[in-house]
């Protein structure tokens, strides 16, 4: 939000300028708006490129030995290292081992002591963490989930590129409303506007969550417990699935969108030429 509203409210006002600067017909307004959308638009599919790795979960996307990945994400928690630890399946309380594997609680990675408190709590003797790997000493883990190294180093360039999508969506944001502006009598102009915003609100604001919330939660590989029993909210995500259903999802609708734009500008250039 820091970096983005400044970059958003700079191409808003860049393509109020740019109007003013070269005094633009509304014809060439079309076009400017449609060339902006589908170049954010070809942009937008970069993100396919921000790959994040997922949480290697013991049990869970990895095996307890942490040597590869599991075929199957449903798989059970319990092995031989924690077989006799009455470890309780509703508890998320993550650790991360030497061997770089996350585990649901101690119990799950075998820990039989622990020293410190908070979050620089160190458990030993953990009987399911094999290796070391981050100098903690063998059989040993940390409080709170293992780091990603991808996800810290994909995180820039994503930025990057939604910093340049905001931008160039921005400065043709301007141009698409001088358009609904000169193309409707004047009588008409608040209704437009009202009839621009109700659309926008009815086909995106409200449904909107409702069907991306239903998708991603579809890439849940892990969901919590509440207190009084149920579902509570989503421990571990299979990234790639999020991913590809979040922006493919989004990648849809903006082709449509695109085509829409090509449309106007045609429908303006054959009525205003």
């Amino acid at each position: 939000g820091v970096i983005l509203l400044p970059i958003t409210i700079l191409g808003m006002f860049l393509g109020g300028f740019l109007i003013k600067k070269f005094k633009l017909h509304i014809t060439e307004m079309a076009k400017f708006a449609c060339i902006t959308f589908i170049v954010a638009y070809l942009l937008n599919l970069l993100y396919f490129t921000c790959s994040c790795e997922v949480l290697q979960v013991a049990g869970l996307t990895a095996p307890y030995s942490g040597l590869k990945h599991l075929s199957s994400p449903k798989n059970s928690f319990m092995a031989s290292c924690n077989a006799d630890c009455s470890c309780k399946l509703d508890q998320w309380d993550p650790v991360c081992g030497d061997n770089g594997i996350t585990y649901m609680t101690a119990c799950f990675a075998g820990c039989k002591s622990s020293t410190g408190m908070g979050k620089n709590m160190v458990f030993h003797n953990c009987s399911c963490v094999k290796g070391q790997v981050y100098g903690l000493g063998n059989s040993s883990a940390l409080l709170g989930q293992c780091q990603r190294e991808s996800c810290t180093k994909a995180f820039p360039y994503f930025l990057a590129l939604q910093t340049a999508c905001a931008f160039i969506l921005a400065l043709g944001g301007t141009p698409t409303y001088m358009i609904m502006f000169r193309s409707v009598s004047p009588d008409l102009k608040s209704f437009a506007v009202g009839i621009e915003t109700l659309g926008g609100r009815v086909l995106g604001g409200l449904p909107a969550p409702i069907y991306f919330g239903a998708l991603i939660d579809e890439t849940c590989l892990k969901w919590g417990t509440k207190n009084c029993g149920g579902s509570g909210s989503c421990r571990v995500y299979d990234t790639k699935a999020f991913r590809n259903v979040y922006l493919g999802l989004i990648a849809g609708l903006r082709a449509g969108c695109c085509l829409l734009y090509i449309v106007l500008s045609v429908l303006i250039m054959k009525r205003f030429k």
